[in-house]
């Protein structure tokens, strides 16, 4: 990850850097923090990284304070939209509606500024009413603002930006051309400087396309390619782009979180959370529960109060009614009442006659009063003034004061005061206001803004903006990309002339355009990255979607493993000797997914192992408080690696006094969490971190103490992988270790679950791990004299297996008189079960025992398995 060289370069001679938004500025900055790092600075000059807008609004806040600038009244947005309104107003046919036109003052704000940004003169191309409208209304704001000695920066002509002439020029990038009014202002200005920062030659990514059977499937897959990445480097920066709108991108961020943590998403808190996955963009105010909790409290103090908001108010944790048990019964008693909105003596009354029974009455009734006493002070106000009551409302009743806020909700509340002051900034354009309109007022303006809690570099960006990266990254996956999302239909503004919107290139005019901008995008993703990654969903509801043309053909876009429920059912009611076709020659060239998980499954199940691992039935993750199984198993296979790579006999085991074992526990249990971080050791509560380091410590004395009581041995190999070639085709194995005593190999696997009964001396692959692993060091030129299970559950911890001699080792361990006669049976009945396997077999499981814990019972044909196991219980108990 890095940043471009035309960007560090403008950042070195101190000019501002224009992006296209917000999200994109925080990103930059965050890339110069680690260029910075990385250079070995501990200090730096924050780079001055900002938008359009922002840039213009600090220029001329330093004109002001030079003197530069005529004196006039900077308009926020908020402030911008209320002089929209009063204009529409005006503007209303004669004899219709004042307010006819107001709800299209944000449309038609937006239109203004695009139309400002190309130069364009609205009253000589204006044909269409629409048209004429936006020419007239936009004339007049500023007719209005020049009279009132107001200034939208986001509205100025050239003319009125003379104070840029001494600024350095900003360097802009992100953008696929600058616009006219970039253009104008650089030749005026700047005509010795390009603006428009030209990235540097970098390499072109060749993307990978996929193609998901739906949404939540081809967000599975994204967040499997974000896991992989980050395990094989944690310091790896990731983005998502996402085309989908529905579901929106926090709804988004939760999927991919949950499909990212698997089993350990319930054991990491909000603030490791927020370091590995990032949202961009806000969501509006009014979403959020304390500014929405807030805006409720205000609402219950007017005209008439809703039910639903005074259940919401005693719902609410950010104010003080009294205790959890007080404020439900109160709901109960206001539910039980029948009312959908009280008048506020109605409601007073009805609080009174409960103040016996129910304390939070008292306290709610107590604060309608006193907060209304305050709004009785004077029916209209100014803006200032509301805001200073409201303040004063909310502090009457304890809001966010009872409770220590988190992060995020603390920034909230920051913001809230920001929307406070805003609100108060009304006074500028409006005149004073009563109570009903200063509070749909301020409803709107929460409606209308956004807040984005403040995040670190997180690992993974989930964006919906499709925007340029601006940063070389790790890895991009861009999902959504279905022809009638990327690039998008065309959507003319209805305010501009068409021949003008598509002189001067917007996107949005025209096919041609948007195709256009596309193109310019797909670029960006992949001059951003090495490695790129398409995908969309093939199915949404009901809706079947097809792949953007503009990429690629649709030949071109591969297939990603799925588990459509209508593949499994056929496959489930296909006939016992039917089944999948086989897996193709080409596809064994690599060892299978799974390794031996798959043949395990193909043991217990065929029809379960072929809808698992061929068609992507997985089973569903298990969710605990705790540590996830097979993060244990992981954190005990490190330890048992760690400590015997440093002992490596038994001799100095015997050796280790009391504390030196402790120490080296100790010590490798550190480096067990550290090589596990990325598979979920980091996410852990410490609380559940520490209770399973006491666990560890607790069972390695036990298992060392076993193996001090063992015949000499010399510990030759730890978690050695290796190839297997069997039954045409090959699995990866990982075999955790290889003692030697007295010249007999014995082969030990690391169990942390529960222990499976021994049946290797009877011909049976039971433990079909085992088997496989005496197979496939036969196969190598390295046979074993035993091959044993080593239980680490603290209840059964023991040895178990077979071996050439029972007396090898110590426990339950099954004699077996012809090991190489008993070797050739396994090799022979594990080539079998590999055949099966590639070859398609979806036979049921001959055993019942095999569906009691099966996740694939709504699916399956043997509908008559389930009663007979339910008959074999009853007629058990």
């Amino acid at each position: 990850m890095g940043l471009d060289a035309s960007i560090v370069t403008a950042i070195g001679a101190g000019r501002a850097v224009i992006v296209p938004g917000a999200q994109r500025a925080t990103a930059l900055r965050f890339a110069w923090a680690r260029l910075q790092q990385s250079q070995g600075r501990q200090v730096w000059i924050s780079p001055e990284i900002l938008t359009w807008e922002a840039w213009l609004a600090r220029q001329w806040r330093d004109a002001q304070l030079a003197a530069r600038a005529p004196a006039r009244q900077l308009l926020g947005p908020a402030q911008e939209r209320l002089l929209w309104e009063q204009v529409l107003r005006q503007l209303a046919p004669p004899g219709e509606d004042p307010e006819l036109l107001r709800p299209h003052a944000a449309a038609l704000m937006r239109s203004a500024v695009r139309a400002t940004q190309s130069l364009l003169t609205l009253s000589r191309s204006a044909m269409t009413e629409e048209e004429s409208l936006l020419a007239t209304a936009l004339r007049a704001v500023r007719s209005l603002c020049a009279d009132r000695g107001l200034l939208s920066l986001r509205l100025a002509p050239p003319e009125d930006l003379g104070f840029l002439a001494p600024c350095l020029p900003p360097a802009i990038a992100g953008q696929q051309r600058l616009t006219a009014l970039q253009q104008r202002l650089q030749d005026l200005y700047w005509p010795d400087a390009a603006l428009l920062l030209a990235p540097a030659d970098s390499r072109i990514a060749t993307p990978s396309l996929f193609a998901a059977a739906h949404l939540e499937a081809e967000i599975a897959a994204c967040a499997r390619w974000c896991r992989e990445l980050l395990q094989q480097d944690g310091a790896y920066r990731l983005l998502v782009v996402s085309a989908w709108s529905d579901p929106g991108a926090h709804t988004q961020g939760a999927l991919l979180w949950r499909e990212f943590a698997g089993g350990s998403a319930a054991t990491v808190s909000d603030e490791q959370r927020r370091s590995l996955l990032a949202v961009e963009g806000g969501e509006p105010l009014h979403h959020q529960a304390l500014v929405a909790d807030a805006l409720t409290a205000l609402a219950c103090l007017s005209e008439w109060i809703e039910t639903p908001a005074l259940l919401q108010l005693l719902r609410s944790p950010y104010f003080d009614f009294g205790t959890a048990g007080q404020c439900s019964a109160l709901q109960l008693a206001l539910g039980s009442w029948g009312l959908a909105r009280w008048s506020p003596a109605a409601l007073h009354a009805a609080l009174i006659g409960q103040v016996d029974k129910l304390p939070a009455a008292a306290r709610l009734q107590s604060w309608l009063d006193a907060a209304r006493t305050l709004l009785r002070e004077a029916p209209q106000r100014s803006a200032t003034r509301w805001a200073e009551t409201y303040s004063e409302c909310l502090r009457l009743a304890g809001f966010a004061a009872a409770t220590a806020l988190e992060s995020r909700d603390a920034q909230r509340l920051a913001r809230w005061g920001e929307l406070l002051d805003e609100f108060a900034g009304l006074d500028a354009v409006s005149t004073p206001l009563g109570a009903a309109a200063a509070l749909a007022a301020l409803q709107q303006q929460a409606l209308q803004s956004t807040h984005q809690a403040a995040t670190g570099d997180a690992a993974i960006t989930l964006s919906t903006q499709m925007q340029d990266p601006l940063i070389r990254y790790d890895g991009i996956w861009v999902m959504g990309m279905t022809e009638n999302r990327w690039p998008e239909p065309p959507r003319p503004d209805p305010y501009v002339a068409l021949s003008e919107q598509r002189r001067f290139q917007w996107p949005e005019a025209g096919v041609a355009q948007r195709l256009q901008a596309a193109r310019w995008q797909l670029g960006r993703w992949q001059a951003s990255t090495d490695r790129l990654t398409l995908s969309f969903a093939l199915q949404e509801g009901d809706v079947r979607h097809r792949p953007s043309a503009a990429v690629a053909a649709a030949e071109a876009w591969i297939q990603l493993p799925a588990a459509p429920v209508e593949e499994i059912r056929s496959l489930a009611t296909a006939a016992q000797d039917g089944g999948l076709p086989a897996i193709a020659a080409g596809d064994r060239t690599k060892p299978l997914r799974g390794g031996l998980a798959r043949l395990s499954a193909q043991q217990e199940c065929a029809f379960r192992a072929q809808a698992q691992w061929r068609l992507g039935a997985d089973q569903p993750a298990l969710l605990t408080d705790g540590i996830p199984s097979r993060l244990r198993g992981m954190l005990l296979h490190s330890l048992l690696e760690g400590i015997w790579q440093e002992l490596r006999e038994q001799q100095r085991l015997l050796q280790l006094t009391t504390a030196q074992q402790a120490d080296l526990i100790a010590r490798h249990w550190q480096g067990a969490v550290l090589g596990n971080a990325a598979a979920g050791a980091a996410w852990l509560a410490p609380q559940v971190l520490q209770r399973e380091r006491v666990r560890a410590e607790r069972l390695m004395e036990r298992v060392l103490e076993l193996d001090r009581q063992r015949a000499p041995f010399t510990v030759i190999q730890c978690e050695r992988e290796t190839l297997w070639n069997a039954g045409g085709a090959s699995l990866r194995l990982r075999i955790d270790r290889i003692d030697d005593s007295a010249g007999d190999r014995l082969l030990i696997d690391y169990k942390s679950g529960a222990a499976e009964s021994i049946r290797l001396q009877e011909g049976e692959l039971r433990p079909l791990q085992l088997a496989a692993y005496v197979a496939a060091l036969a196969d190598a030129g390295r046979p074993v004299s035993a091959a044993v299970l080593l239980s680490l559950k603290p209840a059964d911890l023991k040895y178990a297996g077979a071996a050439t001699n029972k007396q090898l080792l110590p426990g339950r361990i099954q004699e077996v008189a012809d090991w190489p006669a008993a070797e050739a049976q396994w090799r022979i009945a594990l080539a079998r079960l590999m055949q099966e396997h590639i070859g398609g077999t979806v036979a049921l499981a001959a055993s019942l025992d095999a569906c009691r814990y099966c996740h694939l019972p709504a699916l399956c044909r043997r509908v008559a398995a389930s009663e007979t196991a339910a008959a074999a219980e009853s007629g058990d108990e």
